[in-house]
């Protein structure tokens, strides 16, 4: 009897906390990036880098008007230190030549690999999903929509990818 009495005082005080209902209200503009010079956004371009999970995006900023290119230089940079931190890693090798990316049509990335470049799926991965994501930004499709075409300088039909996490 004494629990049924001390749950009947307990009850009205979890049900009744003090806060009325409230309708929506407005909260200002929806996010839009990272802020640049003059508290304008900057533009960024996201990197593909491989965790415990799978593939992680990160955002990086940039200047110009070629994303796609952008976002190959910086991935070939790696992860910062808070990213190794994070458990994120890259598996293209420290030092690897900069692939060239080329955007000639609505969906589709060429990048032409330096000689030797790596042949290891995660890193190929890791590419892919960048030139797709930087692509797929520009042109207003989604990654996973994009045609990413691997061209090697041995020479032979390019080998054409998707992103796929």
């Amino acid at each position: 009897m004494a629990a049924g009495a001390l749950l009947a005082l307990a009850l009205p005080s979890v049900t009744a906390c003090g806060i009325g209902d409230t309708g929506p209200s407005a909260a200002g503009a929806p996010a839009s990036g990272l802020p640049g010079p003059g508290g304008r956004p900057a533009a960024v371009v996201h990197v593909f880098f491989s965790s415990p999970v799978g593939l992680e995006r990160v955002s990086r900023p940039y200047q110009g008007p070629d994303a796609p290119q952008a976002a190959m230089d910086r991935l070939v940079r790696g992860p910062d230190a808070a990213e190794r931190v994070r458990g994120l890693v890259s598996f293209i090798p420290s030092g690897a030549p900069v692939p060239a990316a080329v955007t000639r049509q609505r969906g589709t990335a060429d990048v032409y690999l330096p000689p030797g470049w790596t042949t290891d799926r995660t890193a190929v991965r890791q590419l892919v999903c960048t030139a797709a994501d930087a692509v797929g930004r520009a042109d207003g499709t989604g990654p996973e929509d994009v045609r990413v075409r691997l061209h090697r300088t041995e020479g032979g039909e390019p080998a054409t990818e998707a992103c796929a996490r």
